[in-house]
């Protein structure tokens, strides 16, 4: 059950993700480029970090 919570909060986080950017492109479409770049550089840190605490845990 653990991992169909996972699944569903990975996807959540991408769909509330995705509205994020599709409002600020209502806004201004260079902004909603921005903050996408943004999102993608803070997921890769958190995918990185955590990459590394299995790595650390792991062996």
């Amino acid at each position: 059950m653990s991992r169909l919570l996972q699944i569903l909060s990975w996807l959540a986080g991408l769909v509330g993700f995705g509205l994020l950017v599709a409002g600020v492109a209502q806004l201004n479409v260079p902004a909603a480029f921005i903050v996408a770049g943004l999102g993608l550089l803070a997921w890769s840190l958190l995918a990185d970090r955590a990459a590394a605490a299995i790595k650390t845990k792991g062996g």
